[in-house]
């Protein structure tokens, strides 16, 4: 299977529209116009047809995982597994290890309140 194939069957699977792919790849750091992207998706046997490179289709994947989950430096939920551990701790009612859990939340967060921030 040729990185084409891949590429169009994970646009056609997520539904992606040619801007939401064009903004995927500069995600990925590739600035592509609407027509190399029309490239990369036509049929081997069309005349407008571009083969993806490696690094092209590396680009996507990176860009698709930012676009779909949201940048690494800026985490919007808590871990499943982080939050089912606490979640199982107030079950049992384990008071004394909930409460270090808040001792340290309010540790990390202790830093931001001294700079004014």
């Amino acid at each position: 299977m040729t990185n084409n194939n891949i590429f169009k069957k994970i646009c056609i699977a997520n539904n992606l529209r040619h801007f939401e792919i064009k903004d995927i790849f500069e995600l990925g750091g590739f600035e592509l116009s609407s027509s190399r992207i029309k490239a990369f998706m036509a049929g081997s046997q069309n005349k407008n047809y571009e083969k993806l490179s490696d690094e092209h289709m590396e680009g996507f994947l990176n860009g698709f995982i930012i676009y779909s989950r949201g940048p690494l430096d800026e985490p919007t939920a808590l871990p499943r597994t982080i939050e089912n551990a606490i979640i199982q701790l107030i079950d049992d009612g384990n008071l004394t290890a909930i409460e270090e859990i808040r001792s340290l939340i309010e540790d990390v967060e202790l830093p931001d309140s001294d700079t004014g921030d």
